[in-house]
């Protein structure tokens, strides 16, 4: 089984368990992807392998100490997948089209400002709802996986199922989060100002402008986790 890991830290320990196991290490078209980090390892490592099977391995950010994990844990968990004796969890996705261009993401979808003293002025559609000149930093469009990040800390609850709506910083208006159906389609139009389109935390990110038009809704991938027996 060919085997990617995605990490900003040291990678040798994990190398050679995965070579004393028999995994072959490759940088392309792995059959399995390993997450050796943080919350934002993970959302690159799908953004970089898409739809890939991915086994996580959370780093302790309150060690003083280099990152640590425990390798007998790993072992036991790769001779599982080499045997077989294992289970895909499936997380849903969002997809967002902006004209021909297309980004998925894992967490979030987010429309938002691109000057910060300046806020936008959109519009929204969201199955039978619809919201009219709304003003301020802009929207964000949710996954369960992602309701616990970016979307919790503007005000909305976690949720585990649905696609969860949050608007960022509104003025002149109070409007709560909402969690919708994951089937819901979603429209976003720009009515002023300058925006961004934007996922997950991917640093490359499209530009918008007045009357420029976000098309979002589930994606037909889904993100791929490994759980061992």
């Amino acid at each position: 089984m060919k085997v990617a890991i995605c990490s900003k830290y040291s990678k040798e320990k994990i190398i050679k368990i995965l070579h004393k196991k028999g995994f072959k290490l490759v940088k392309r078209e792995p059959d399995l992807v390993i997450s050796y980090g943080g919350d934002g390892t993970i959302l690159y490592a799908e953004n970089k392998y898409p739809n890939v099977p991915k086994l996580v391995i959370k780093t302790n950010s309150r060690k003083l100490r280099e990152y640590e994990y425990d390798p007998e844990e790993l072992e036991n968990k790769l001779e599982k997948i080499r045997k077989q004796e294992y289970s895909l969890v499936e997380e849903m996705k969002l997809k967002a089209k902006y004209k021909c261009r297309i980004l998925e993401a894992l967490n979030e979808i987010q429309v938002r400002n691109k000057l910060l003293t300046k806020a936008i002025r959109f519009s929204l559609e969201a199955g039978n709802k619809a919201f009219e000149e709304l003003c301020g930093d802009g929207i964000i469009i949710a996954t369960p996986f992602g309701s616990t990040g970016y979307y919790n800390s503007t005000g909305g609850k976690p949720f585990k199922k649905g696609v969860g709506l949050a608007f960022n910083n509104l003025h002149l208006r109070d409007i709560s989060s909402k969690v919708l159906p994951e089937g819901i389609r979603i429209k976003v139009r720009i009515n002023k100002g300058d925006a961004l389109l934007i996922k997950d935390n991917d640093e490359k990110f499209i530009k918008l402008s007045r009357g420029d038009q976000v098309n979002v809704k589930k994606s037909n991938n889904n993100a791929m986790f490994i759980k061992t027996k």
